[in-house]
């Protein structure tokens, strides 16, 4: 999953997160930071996890994304943002 390594989604805002459980996908709807609209797909998806507390106050730009490979093979995709809400996305690797 190019784009989340390395805070490569630094500044991008989150418009739209989905799901689909029966093909274990999730769908990221963004906008880079000019504006463009962007996709990102995720498949062979494990969990999903999300905040939306908003400890930092309302906000939906991304702040840091990382992207690890965990022990079982598969691999963990973290996004936080300016809020400071954080999501989590486990996936086949």
């Amino acid at each position: 999953m190019a784009g989340l390594a390395d805070s490569g989604l630094h500044d991008y805002e989150l418009i739209k997160l989905s799901a689909d459980y029966t093909r274990g996908e999730v769908s990221l709807e963004l906008k880079d930071p000019v504006g463009k609209p962007e996709n990102l797909m995720i498949g062979g998806l494990l969990s999903v996890e999300m905040t939306r507390t908003q400890p930092w106050g309302e906000g939906s730009y991304i702040v840091s994304s990382d992207l690890t490979d965990c022990e079982s093979g598969s691999k963990l995709a973290e996004i936080q943002l300016n809020s400071g809400d954080e999501i989590r996305i486990e996936y086949k690797g």
